[in-house]
């Protein structure tokens, strides 16, 4: 469902004119390395100020030393753990059994060692929801604000790759779960051709970005709004469709192996969809991926973009 977002149109205030030192009175004494009386009560007191400033611990100074015990945690952590928390951050959430599929293939008893060793140190989250008719549990893993702060902290991904902690509403959770299997799904592909993947976008963030220039012009006449809708659309590569901006689950970003950059737009289906919703998605140029439940969890199972007929249920 997509979120709305609501855009503050007033004008920034002006900067106020720093206030101008006083021309009454008389002025106070200046003392350097080589001026002043040194007997003079009031350069004591300067010095004695002087001397407080620079025993005090610098503003800011606390969240420093905190952030360094904070680091040394981080770099204790296996490489493959790292990649574990930045992988999970970029997803927001994603099902521990997926996870455990393409991060540890045939390794679960690592698996649960370092997940287990990430949670102890208080940088991940677990937790076991019921989805599904059936009820299934889901175990689902997220980011700490912590351990979203040492990802970033830690550059290894683009800069504009966005980082998420803590876990989304309980509703959202399968969906969300579900677009990490899709990925994976997509990534394969890619890399069979050489492709690699640079950056990965949640509709979350997609919308956002849209929606908040969009709130801008929504004062504007009709003819005026449809132009710059368009324009919007067209900067961040989607498309309107029945007079509305179309936006995917997941883009991903990748590099060709000619060297070039480019980007995959991909829709979840669930079984919400009806024939309407495929071929709106359909015409938008998404690649459509259906789930498939099963009593032990779920699998990604590419359908092409002609799914239509038959719409899979979460």
């Amino acid at each position: 469902m997509s979120r709305g977002y609501d855009c503050d149109n007033r004008e920034d205030e002006r900067d106020q004119e720093p206030e101008q030192p006083s021309q009454a009175g008389p002025r106070r004494p200046v003392y350097g390395r080589t001026g002043g009386d040194s007997s003079n009560p009031e350069r004591r007191r300067s010095e004695q100020r002087r001397d407080r400033d620079r025993s005090a611990p610098r503003r800011g100074q606390g969240n420093e030393r905190l952030s360094m015990r904070s680091i040394e945690k981080w770099y204790g952590l296996s490489d493959r753990e790292r990649a574990t928390l930045r992988e999970v951050g970029r997803f927001r959430t994603i099902d521990a059994q997926a996870l455990s599929k393409y991060r540890y293939p045939g390794k679960p008893a690592a698996f649960q060692k370092e997940i287990a060793r990430l949670q102890q140190r208080g940088l991940l989250l677990r937790r076991s929801i019921s989805v599904g008719k059936q009820r299934d549990t889901l175990v689902i893993v997220a980011l700490t604000e912590e351990a979203a702060r040492l990802v970033r902290q830690d550059a290894q991904d683009p800069p504009d790759q966005a980082i998420y902690a803590g876990f989304v509403k309980p509703a959202e959770v399968p969906h969300d779960a579900a677009i990490y299997h899709m990925y994976q799904s997509e990534a394969a592909q890619l890399e069979a051709k050489a492709g690699k993947v640079r950056r990965v976008v949640l509709d979350f963030e997609l919308k956002k970005e849209v929606y908040s220039k969009l709130a801008k012009e929504r004062d504007c006449g009709a003819l005026e709004y449809a132009r710059r809708r368009h324009e919007i659309a067209e900067e961040h590569g989607l498309s309107i469709v029945d007079g509305r901006i179309a936006l995917p689950d997941l883009r991903i970003e990748y590099e060709t192996s000619e060297g070039d950059l480019d980007h995959v737009d991909l829709e979840l289906a669930t079984e919400h969809y009806h024939r309407g919703h495929m071929d709106a998605k359909t015409r938008a140029g998404f690649k459509i991926y259906g789930f498939v439940s099963t009593s032990r969890g779920r699998r990604a199972q590419w359908e092409g973009r002609e799914l239509t007929a038959n719409v899979l249920s979460l």
